[in-house]
C-alpha cells in the first residue's frame, strides 16, 4: 500500500525539502469531524491512479465527453463522399442526447450551446444527405434506428435549426473567451449556410463576431499553418475549406492527433479524404480516445459510450494539478509512487528543455510549465526557472501561449508561485514585481478574463496563494522584501487592497450551508483554499485577531463541514474548466476537495511572542493599519450598522469593509494633498473617515445580494471605481464646505448676497465651463478689462481646478459626447445651485437676524458689487472697514444664537413661486451633487468594464427611455438624499442660519403659521406657547419624514422600471450609487456628520 502522510504543516521537524510548504507564524489544528483514515485511503487511491498512468505509456485523460467533438467524428467518412461512417457510435451519442427543444446542452456558458448545437446539426445534415445520396447508406444501427424511431431525423433536423438561431440571437459576444471561438463558430455557421440551412447570419453578435475572427487571422501569416506548430492546429476545423490538409500532417503529434483534438484530427482525416489520402496514425488515435479509460465518475459511467472529450491526453495537466494541490495542502507523497511520477515529469524536462504542455511533447505553454517546475520541486527534484522565463516573459505579464489574445490571471498566478518556490528568489525579483503588479491591475481594474476555467474562486485561490508565498517567502527573506519593495514601493498599498478585495468575494459568496456556487464541492474546495491562504497574511491576521471572533476560521470550518456531509460528490467534476467547451474533471475535483479536507484551520490565537507578550511580526509595520486609523474607522462602521440599510449585512463583511476603509482612507489622504485643488479651511473634518466606508461597505452589500448570480462574477465594482468615487466623494464634500465658507460667507455675506454680487459669482462660474462649451460666452459685468475682485478670482481658480479634474478624467474622456455634455452641463447646474442656495440662506438669515447690518450703499445704487478691491498687505480680503463690519455682524450673529434663532421665522418667504416641491426638485437636487455624480459613475463603469463599449454600458447612451428613466431614478434619489439631510440637520440648520426643508410654509399649515413671523423683542411666550412651538417644530419633522418615505416609494417603482429595462447585472451597480447615495441620508437621520461652518 502507498505510504501517503497526512503532513500537518508548519511542523518544525518539516525539513525534507521534498514536502516543504510555505507558511507563516500562525498555528494550525485538523477539523475532528474528517475521518483520517478513510482520507489516507482516498488520497492513497488518487495518487496510484495518477502514478499507474505516469508508467503505463496509455495516456490519461479524465476530462469530460463534449458534443461538439463527438459531433466531428461523427461525420468522418472513409473514403470521403462514400456510404461508410467511419464511427456511427459518435452519432448514436448525439441523438442520444439531443435535448427537446432542438438544441444540445451548454454546460456552462451560451457559447457551449452555440458550439455543441451547431456542429451537431452539422453532422445531422451530413448524414441526412446520405440518407438520399446514390448509392444510398447502409441501413442505420440498431441503436440509431431506435433513436429515429422515437424522433425521425427531418423533425430533428428543423428543431436544431429553430434552438441554433434562438441561442445566435440571445448571445453576447463581448463576454465570451473560449478557445478559439471566434474562428470556430464562423465557421460551423458558413457550413451550415453550405448545407442549406437559412437565417443563421442575421443576429446581433454577428459583426462583433467577424471582427474577432477577422483579427485573429490576421495575427497569422498565410502559410503560418504549414510551418509550424501553434494553437491554431488545436482547431483545425475552423479552417475547413481554407487550407490544404494534405500539407499540414508533418505536423501532427507523435500519437497521430492534431494538438490533442480530437474535432481537428477529425478535420484533418476528412481533409485529406477529401483528396483520395488517408492517415492511419490519426485513426488509430481515434480510436484510442473512443477506447480510452474512465475514472471513477466519469461520463456516463460507460467505457463505450460514442462520446469523445475536447482533448486527449491531459496527463502532464491532470498529473502536475493533482502533485501541486495535495502537496501544498501538507500531503507527502509515499516513495513508489513519488518516484514513478517524478520519473515521468524529469523525462519530461529532458524531452522539451524544462518546459511542459498538458500532454507529453504538446506545444509548450506557461501554465503547465510553470505548475511542473513545482511539481518537480515538491517531489525533490530541484529544477529552475530559466526556460520558463526565456520562453513566456512579456513586457507586463507573462504569456500562456505565443500569440494570445488576453492573458491569463490564473497562469500568471502560477508562475508569481512557481518564481518564488526557487531557492534564491531574490535573483527572479524584476519578474517576481512583474508579476504581482500584473495580477493587482487585473483586479484594481476588474479586468479579469480567467481563460481556462468559469468560477471566479478559481482564480481567486490561485491569485491568494501566490500573494500568501510571496510574504511568506519575503519574512524568510528580507532581501527578497527590500527588493520587491524598492522595485515596486506600490505594492505595499496593492497586495492588501487587492486581498481584501478578494476576501469580500469570497465571505460574500459562501452559502449558509458552508458550500459556495450553490452547493458544487469542488467550488467549495476553493473557498475553503482560498481562506485558508488568505489567512497567511498580516493584515488579514490583524482583522482577524481584531474582532475575537474568527470569521476567517468559521468560515473554513463550515466549508469544510459541507464536504464531510457531500463526499459522495468529490469525484463528480463539474463543467467549470474551459477549453472549446466546458469541461468537467472528475481527478481535479477530487485532488480539491482532498487537499480543502486535510489543510489545517488556521489559529490567530497562536501567534509567536516576545518576550513583553506582544506580537511579533515579521513584515514591515507599514503593511499593518494604525490603531488610531482603525479606531477611527470603527467608530464610522458602529455608526452605519445603526441605519435599516446595513441591518442585514453579515458581521464579517463589515468587518473586512472597514480594513479595505482603512487602506482607503490612507489612499484617500495622499490624494487630497496631490490633488491641492481646495484650500484647507480648518474644519471638522470627521467626514474623511465615513467616505471609504461608505463605498466600501456598500460594495460589500452588493457582493452579499449577489452571492448567488453564478460562477462569473460575485457583484460589487472594483477598487478602481471605488477608489475614484472616493476621490470624488472627497472632492464633493470640500466644494461644499468651500462654497459655504469662501462664496457664501465670505464673498456673498459681505455683500449680503446683493444682486449683483450673485451675479458676479454665477458669471465667474461659467467662465470656469468655457473651456469645455462652445465659443459665444457674454460680455462680463465688469467690462472689457478685467476688473474681476481678487478673490473671486481666487474662487474661479480654485472652482476651474475642481471641474477640470472631473472633466478631464480620463473615464470622462472616453465617454460618448453626448454623456460628456451631460456631465458638464450637471457640474455647472451643481454650482449655480450653490450660488442660489447661498442666496436663499441670507435672504432667509437676513430675515430672522434685524441687527446684521453691512453697508451696502454703493450696490444699492448700481446693482453691483464694488469696484476692484486691492489692499497691499492682503489683496485677497475686503478693504478694513467693511472687513470690521462684517466681523462685527457676525459675531454679534454668531455670540447669541440662541436668542437668533428665537428670533428667527419659522417660515421662508422665498423671493420667487418656488414652493417646498419644486425647491426640493430643483435647487436642492442639485445641491446634492448626487445627477452629476452618477454621470460620473456611469463613465467610470465605462472606461473600466472589460466587456462592454461605452455605448452598451452607458445608461445615458442606451436609448429614450432608459436615459429618461434613469434621469427619473437619479433626481428622486437626490430629492430624498435632501430630505433626510435636513431631517437630520434641523438643529444645526437652524443654529448656522441655513435654510432646511421644515421652514417652508406647507409644513407649517396645520398650525395656521403661514406667514407669521417672530414674536415682538422681549415678549415672553407663555408656556402654553412654548408647548404649541415645540408641538409645531414635532409635526414638522413629521411631515418631512413622511414625505421622504413617499419619494422613496416612488424611488423603488422607478428602480423596478429600471431593472427591467438595463438586466440584473448593470441594476447591481446602480443600486450601489442609490444605496451610497441612500446611506448618508440614513447617517444624518441617526447622527449628523455635516462639516460645520461657523459663521464669525
Amino acid at each position: 500500500m502507498t505510504s501517503i502522510i497526512l503532513h500537518q504543516l508548519f511542523s518544525p521537524s518539516s525539513t525534507d525539502p521534498v514536502f516543504t510548504t510555505h507558511h507563516n507564524d500562525i498555528t494550525h489544528h485538523s477539523l475532528a469531524t474528517m475521518d483520517s483514515t478513510i482520507l489516507q485511503s482516498q488520497i492513497d487511491s488518487l495518487i496510484s491512479f495518477i502514478a499507474s498512468h505516469c508508467s503505463s505509456g496509455k495516456g490519461l485523460g479524465t476530462t469530460s465527453s463534449a458534443i461538439y467533438d463527438t459531433a466531428w467524428l461523427s461525420m468522418i467518412q472513409k473514403p470521403a463522399n462514400s456510404s461508410h461512417f467511419l464511427f456511427p457510435q459518435c452519432f448514436t451519442y448525439l441523438l442520444r442526447h439531443q435535448l427537446p427543444s432542438g438544441g444540445w446542452t451548454s454546460y456552462a456558458t451560451p457559447v457551449d450551446g452555440i458550439l455543441n448545437t451547431a456542429a451537431a446539426l452539422l453532422a445531422l445534415k451530413r448524414h441526412s444527405m446520405c440518407l438520399i445520396s446514390s448509392p444510398p447508406c447502409p441501413q442505420p444501427t440498431q441503436q440509431h434506428q431506435q433513436e429515429l424511431d422515437n424522433w425521425p431525423l427531418h423533425h430533428r433536423i428543423s428543431q436544431a435549426e429553430s434552438a441554433l438561431q434562438s441561442m445566435l440571437l440571445h448571445w453576447d459576444v463581448a463576454t465570451t473567451d473560449q478557445v478559439g471561438f471566434e474562428l470556430l463558430v464562423t465557421r460551423l455557421l458558413s457550413l451550415l449556410q453550405d448545407a442549406g440551412v437559412q437565417g443563421l447570419s442575421d443576429f446581433p453578435g454577428s459583426a462583433p463576431l467577424q471582427a474577432l475572427h477577422d483579427a485573429k487571422l490576421a495575427k497569422l501569416p498565410a502559410n503560418y499553418v504549414y510551418q509550424a506548430r501553434s494553437t491554431l492546429h488545436h482547431s483545425l476545423e475552423a479552417l475547413v475549406g481554407y487550407i490544404d490538409f494534405s500539407k499540414v500532417g508533418h505536423l501532427k503529434e507523435e500519437n497521430g492527433s492534431m494538438l490533442a483534438s480530437p474535432a481537428s484530427t477529425a478535420a484533418y482525416l476528412m481533409g485529406l479524404a477529401e483528396k483520395g489520402m488517408w492517415d492511419e496514425e490519426s485513426e488509430a488515435y481515434l480510436r484510442g480516445v473512443l477506447d480510452r479509460e474512465r475514472f471513477e465518475g466519469e461520463g456516463d459511467g460507460e467505457k463505450e459510450d460514442g462520446g469523445v472529450p475536447c482533448a486527449w491526453p491531459t496527463e502532464t495537466f491532470e498529473v502536475t494539478w493533482v502533485v501541486t494541490t495535495l502537496a501544498e495542502a501538507g500531503v507527502r507523497f509515499g516513495n513508489k509512487e513519488g518516484e514513478v511520477i517524478r520519473g515521468y515529469l524529469e523525462e519530461g524536462w529532458r524531452r522539451q528543455g524544462g518546459l511542459f504542455s498538458f500532454f507529453p511533447g504538446g506545444l509548450v505553454d506557461a501554465d503547465d510549465t510553470a505548475r511542473a517546475i513545482m511539481a518537480l520541486n515538491h517531489l525533490g527534484t530541484k529544477v529552475g526557472v530559466e526556460s520558463l522565463i526565456r520562453t513566456f516573459e512579456a513586457k507586463d505579464h507573462f504569456r500562456t501561449y505565443e500569440g494570445e489574445r488576453n492573458p491569463s490571471i490564473s497562469a500568471n498566478c502560477n508562475v508569481l508561485s512557481c518564481l518564488l518556490m526557487m531557492d534564491d528568489p531574490t535573483i527572479y525579483a524584476q519578474q517576481i514585481v512583474k508579476t504581482a503588479k500584473f495580477l493587482c491591475e487585473q483586479v484594481y481594474t476588474d479586468s479579469v478574463r480567467e481563460k481556462w476555467h468559469i468560477n471566479e474562486l478559481y482564480w481567486m485561490m490561485l491569485l491568494s496563494q501566490s500573494l500568501a508565498t510571496l510574504f511568506d517567502t519575503m519574512a524568510a527573506n528580507p532581501s527578497l522584501e527590500t527588493s520587491i519593495f524598492q522595485l515596486a514601493p506600490e505594492l505595499q498599498e496593492q497586495i492588501p487592497m487587492t486581498s481584501l478585495h478578494v476576501l469580500t468575494k469570497v465571505l460574500g459568496s459562501q452559502g449558509l450551508d458552508g458550500s459556495w456556487a450553490n452547493g458544487i464541492a469542488e467550488v467549495t474546495a476553493y473557498g475553503i483554499l482560498t481562506l485558508s491562504w488568505l489567512s497567511h497574511l498580516p493584515w488579514i491576521q490583524q482583522l482577524g485577531r481584531m474582532h475575537g471572533v474568527n470569521f476567517i476560521t468559521a468560515g473554513i470550518e463550515s466549508g469544510k463541514a459541507f464536504l464531510e456531509a457531500h463526499k459522495h460528490d468529490w469525484k463528480k467534476g463539474q463543467y467549470l474548466w474551459i477549453e472549446k467547451v466546458t469541461y468537467a474533471s472528475p481527478v481535479l475535483c477530487e485532488a480539491y476537495c482532498l487537499a480543502a479536507a486535510v489543510i489545517p484551520v488556521p489559529d490567530f490565537t497562536g501567534l509567536t511572542g516576545d518576550a513583553n507578550g506582544q506580537v511579533v511580526y515579521r513584515t514591515k509595520e507599514s503593511l499593518f493599519v494604525s490603531e488610531g486609523l482603525l479606531k477611527g474607522v470603527l467608530k464610522a462602521g458602529q455608526l452605519m450598522s445603526l441605519t435599516p440599510l446595513f441591518r442585514d449585512l453579515a458581521p464579517q463583511l463589515l468587518r473586512v469593509a472597514e480594513m479595505q476603509a482603512c487602506y482607503a482612507l490612507g489612499f484617500l489622504q495622499r490624494k487630497r494633498k496631490e490633488l491641492g485643488i481646495f484650500p484647507s479651511t480648518g474644519g471638522d473634518e470627521k467626514y474623511m473617515a465615513f467616505i471609504p466606508l461608505t463605498w466600501t461597505a456598500n460594495n460589500a452589500l452588493r457582493v452579499q445580494a449577489t452571492a448567488g448570480y453564478g460562477h462569473g462574477h460575485s457583484g460589487g465594482l472594483s477598487n478602481y471605481v471605488l477608489q475614484e468615487m472616493m476621490v470624488l466623494s472627497m472632492l464633493n464634500y470640500q466644494v461644499d464646505e468651500y462654497m459655504e465658507t469662501a462664496v457664501e460667507r465670505d464673498f456673498l455675506g459681505f455683500y449680503s448676497g446683493s444682486w449683483g454680487s450673485l451675479e458676479a459669482v454665477r458669471e465667474a462660474i461659467g467662465q470656469v465651463f468655457e473651456e469645455f462649451a462652445p465659443p459665444g460666452r457674454k460680455r462680463s459685468i465688469w467690462g472689457d478689462a478685467d476688473h474681476t475682485p481678487t478673490n473671486l478670482k481666487e474662487i474661479r481658480s480654485t472652482l476651474s481646478r475642481y471641474v477640470r479634474h472631473i472633466l478631464l478624467h480620463p473615464a470622462v474622456r472616453s465617454a460618448p459626447a453626448s454623456v460628456q455634455a451631460r456631465l458638464r452641463n450637471e457640474m455647472h447646474t451643481f454650482l449655480l445651485a450653490h450660488v442660489q442656495h447661498a442666496a436663499d440662506n441670507i435672504h432667509f438669515a437676513a430675515a430672522s437676524n434685524q441687527t446684521c447690518q453691512v453697508d451696502n450703499s454703493w450696490e444699492r445704487e448700481t446693482g453691483l458689487p464694488s469696484p476692484p478691491i486691492t489692499e497691499p498687505h492682503d489683496p485677497s480680503s475686503p478693504p478694513p472697514s467693511k472687513r470690521r463690519r462684517l466681523a462685527s455682524s457676525s459675531s454679534s450673529y454668531s455670540s447669541s444664537s440662541h436668542k437668533a434663532q428665537e428670533q428667527k421665522p419659522k417660515i421662508f418667504s422665498p423671493t420667487d413661486s418656488r414652493t417646498f416641491y419644486s425647491w426640493v426638485r430643483t435647487t436642492s437636487a442639485d445641491h446634492t451633487s448626487c445627477p452629476f455624480s452618477f454621470t460620473f459613475y456611469t463613465c467610470l463603469l465605462s472606461h473600466c468594464h472589460p466587456y462592454n463599449s461605452n455605448k452598451t454600458e452607458n445608461l445615458f447612451n442606451k436609448d429614450a427611455r432608459t436615459s429618461y428613466v434613469t434621469e427619473a431614478m437619479v433626481r428622486s434619489l437626490a430629492s430624498l438624499c435632501r430630505m433626510y439631510n435636513d431631517y437630520g440637520s434641523i438643529a444645526r440648520d437652524a443654529s448656522e442660519g441655513n435654510l432646511n426643508s421644515v421652514n417652508f410654509a406647507e409644513f407649517h399649515l396645520a398650525a395656521g403659521a403661514a406667514g407669521k413671523g417672530c414674536s415682538e423683542e422681549g415678549n415672553q411666550n407663555s408656556g402654553e406657547e412654548e408647548e404649541a412651538e415645540r408641538e409645531e417644530k414635532k409635526k414638522a419633522k413629521e411631515e418631512l419624514m413622511w414625505v421622504a418615505e413617499y419619494e422613496r416609494r416612488g424611488l423603488e417603482r422607478t428602480l423596478g422600471e429600471l431593472g427591467g429595462l438595463v438586466g440584473d447585472g448593470k441594476m447591481e451597480r446602480v443600486k450601489l450609487f442609490v444605496d451610497v447615495t441612500d446611506l448618508y441620508g440614513q447617517i444624518y437621520v441617526v447622527r449628523d456628520i455635516g462639516v460645520g461652518v461657523k459663521r464669525g
